[in-house]
């Protein structure tokens, strides 16, 4: 890792080795400096506030955490029309798991998924996704709903690709970021330093398709796409690295952040730049162990998202190519623990780093 100055303040640099795409090719980028984080701040909660009833009562603003404001006073009741973060929905005062609003009339619903019927006045919310509890509206518009999270929402990482290891998949290429030459179970890991999972597919199947999905919910914090994705080849620019690592350049195989909130936990002036051409970071809350997680390598014209979309676990995200550094197609997926490229190994072995829990929801990872 690099620390420059750059206008008075502390830019750290980091460059990430990308992965390979089967087991014997030689580890890239090996005299590199390493590192790499993403968008600070934490994310906000719904996608958008509800709207107001037909009494005019105003919208509910996203609030930190999940929450919605509950509208004015005497306003008809709110909808639902929450994202995946979304607090609770409008409903009225008898709706399970409803509490009552101390004026106006309107209520607050979290039921997982159930659409709320609006309090006076209100519109019919529409049901939305199991989410956080929703906070207390202002000005006395009502109580803070219960949590909508559903009972058998997985707290882990759900297999991040549509293929399945020994099956459909390759090749898995596991994480080796202390650099002791060991996978968590004590065998090889992808290379000697690799930062994530590596998760091969064959060229058929990137051709015909082969989703990348995330891993959890959460909010995306960078998106990367438009470059060639049949790498390694002499030939195409997109397939070499790049002379510089500049903030906010898209040189080569690198793709790489402005300047801003990206060092620690989102402390201002640091950059970071990621070797895998194609690219997404998304940032999780409420992932034990899991501050947010990459998708690297990604098959041209696929990204399904951008910066500041809400998503929701399962949700396709892109295809999985060999875009960047890169030497086949496969999927390199990699978690970051507690902070901004503060690495952490999905799976937990006897030789670690990560010596238990695991932090995939199920055993093993693809059967959920």
């Amino acid at each position: 890792m690099r620390a420059f100055a750059h206008g008075g303040a502390l830019v750290v640099f980091g460059l990430f080795a990308a992965c390979n795409g089967t087991d014997d090719d030689a580890r890239p980028y090996d005299t590199t400096p390493r590192g790499g984080a993403h968008s600070g701040g934490g994310r906000t909660g719904g996608t958008t506030g509800g709207q107001g009833g037909t009494q005019g009562g105003g919208s509910g603003g996203v609030g930190s955490g999940g929450s919605f404001d509950a509208g004015s006073p005497n306003a008809g009741g709110t909808t639902g029309a929450a994202g995946s973060f979304g607090g609770g929905m409008a409903g009225d005062a008898d709706a399970a798991g409803a509490k009552s609003a101390s004026q106006g009339g309107a209520s607050v619903e979290n039921e997982a998924g159930a659409p709320g019927t609006a309090g006076n006045g209100g519109t019919t919310g529409e049901a939305g996704a199991a989410a956080d509890a929703g906070a207390a509206g202002h000005d006395g518009a009502g109580e803070a709903g219960a949590s909508g999270a559903p009972d058998d929402e997985p707290l882990g990482l759900s297999w991040p690709i549509d293929c399945i290891p020994g099956e459909t998949c390759v090749n898995l290429g596991y994480p080796d970021f202390d650099e002791d030459g060991k996978a968590h179970d004590c065998g090889e890991p992808g290379y000697l330093g690799h930062q994530g999972t590596d998760i091969g597919i064959t060229f058929a199947a990137q051709a015909e398709g082969t989703a990348v999905r995330a891993a959890a919910d959460g909010v995306v914090l960078f998106a990367w796409d438009g470059k060639y994705d049949q790498c390694p080849n002499a030939n195409e620019p997109d397939c070499q690295n790049p002379p510089a690592y500049v903030p906010g350049a898209t040189t080569g195989t690198t793709v790489c952040t402005p300047i801003g909130p990206y060092c620690g936990t989102g402390e201002e002036g640091c950059f970071w730049c990621f070797a895998g051409g194609n690219v997404i970071v998304i940032r999780h809350e409420g992932v034990p162990g899991v501050f947010a997680t990459r998708y690297d390598h990604l098959k041209k014209g696929s990204v399904l998202v951008q910066p500041g979309d809400v998503v929701r676990r399962g949700q396709k995200i892109a295809e999985a190519a060999s875009a960047g550094n890169s030497t086949g197609p496969h999927l390199h997926f990699e978690v970051w623990g507690t902070g901004f490229y503060e690495l952490a190994d999905p799976w937990s072995g006897p030789c670690g780093p990560n010596t238990g829990p695991s932090l995939w929801a199920y055993d093993p990872p693809w059967a959920g």
